[in-house]
């Protein structure tokens, strides 16, 4: 096969990709409901993480044709395939951008869809070196002990951590809170009037789908409180 039959074959398979993925593209909506826009941004950021592999394997193409085309001293075939090479390389950048943005403009979408705290009921907790008692989790003898609850597919983000507790004064410590790569600790102080909510702070999850592991970091006796309640709220609300 000739080097510019090839070098047009490639060009060719280059431009109905990107022309495809042009036609595909839908404006948006202001008059849809959150869900459908969500669905139009995920159909979108899926159209185009599809593009990336054909549209990086006709960059690998076009460079080596280029080197080809100068080492058969077809110069102008050479200039050809550098320059579509340049521009798909181009191409591609608008693309990385363009996913980026969809990428942050469906996680914003996600957030704005989530009830204001999302609770994590106790019964559902995986215990370990801890008991669910009298309706609370208590028994916090020893460092590491932990209740740790499956998160539900949340996108990612910051959220503050609200804990209802009782601490009597003898009990208190420090707790270790974290998700699959970041922690949060809070001191766990007496509770003077019985039970309080407490902020822990602002946790940042990076996966969403991940497990919420709160655990026993520094105690002062033999039980940090009586754990009544675990809520979430997106830092955006």
């Amino acid at each position: 096969m000739k080097p510019g039959f090839v070098l047009a074959l490639t060009l060719a398979g280059a431009g109905f990709a990107l022309s495809a993925l042009a036609a595909e593209k839908r404006t948006d909506d202001p008059g849809a409901s959150s869900e459908i826009a969500l669905m139009r941004l995920g159909y979108e950021r899926d159209l185009i993480e599809a593009s990336l592999a054909p549209l990086k394997a006709q960059i690998t193409t076009l460079a080596t044709l280029e080197k080809q085309f100068a080492t058969e001293r077809d110069y102008d075939a050479a200039i050809t395939a550098r320059d579509e090479r340049k521009r798909l390389q181009n191409e591609l950048s608008r693309l990385d951008k363009e996913l980026l943005l969809l990428q942050t403009r469906e996680q914003a979408l996600k957030t704005s869809l989530l009830p204001d705290r999302i609770k994590f009921p106790l019964e559902n907790a995986t215990l370990s070196g801890v008991r669910l008692e009298g309706g609370a989790i208590t028994g916090w003898s020893q460092v590491g002990a932990s209740a740790s609850w499956k998160l539900p597919s949340l996108p990612p983000g910051g959220y503050e951590v609200l804990l209802r507790y009782r601490c009597r004064a003898a009990e208190g410590g420090r707790l270790l809170i974290k998700e699959a790569r970041y922690t949060l600790t809070t001191s766990i102080e007496t509770t003077i009037k019985g039970p309080e909510e407490r902020s822990a702070g602002t946790l940042k999850v990076s996966d969403g789908a991940s497990t919420l592991t709160l655990s026993a970091d520094a105690l002062v006796s033999d039980n940090l409180m009586q754990l009544l309640a675990v809520e979430l709220v997106p830092a955006s609300r």
